[in-house]
């Protein structure tokens, strides 16, 4: 025979662990974003084609960026490697065609989407080490990468 009393308590704790448990994974999964590789994107940066519906943030120095991304306005990017700027087309095209180039030769364009698979911006760089965390409460984004310059440590 079946004690009523434990069988209750023996169900509240497994609820308890299993929402626990689905809170964690949850939390954990849908702060990721990724990147998708397209040359479409590549092409754009290269021409200096400005979109007007990104702001755009670069890393490294203005005249040999390490990065450039272009992020949904309704979005925010805290960091302080990060810098903002309006890019002029001309102005674009230079720091798009003089990218810092250790690693590799061949820059690359990627959107970067949300968790959802939704495009929230444009990446272009040849660093390959990098991940995007995406607060959608807060609306902030935060694309990290490892510092060419520096391969002992992540930016």
């Amino acid at each position: 025979m079946r004690n009523p009393k434990l069988c209750h308590m023996w169900t509240d704790a497994n609820l308890l662990v299993g929402i626990a448990l689905v809170l964690t994974l949850t939390g954990c999964m849908t702060h990721y974003g990724h990147f998708s590789l397209d040359a479409r994107v590549r092409q754009a940066f290269q021409a200096g084609s400005v979109q007007p519906e990104f702001q755009y943030y670069y890393t490294g120095r203005e005249t040999m960026p390490y990065a450039i991304i272009g992020i949904d306005r309704g979005y925010t990017v805290p960091s302080r490697y990060w810098i903002p700027f309006s890019p002029r087309p001309d102005q674009l095209k230079a720091m798009s065609a003089n990218i810092y180039r250790e690693i590799r030769d061949l820059p690359y364009g990627a959107y970067i989407l949300d968790p959802a698979g939704q495009t929230i911006g444009i990446w272009y760089s040849n660093v390959f080490n990098r991940n995007v965390t995406v607060d959608q409460a807060r609306r902030k984004v935060q694309v990290l990468y490892k510092n060419p310059e520096n391969k002992d440590r992540p930016r």
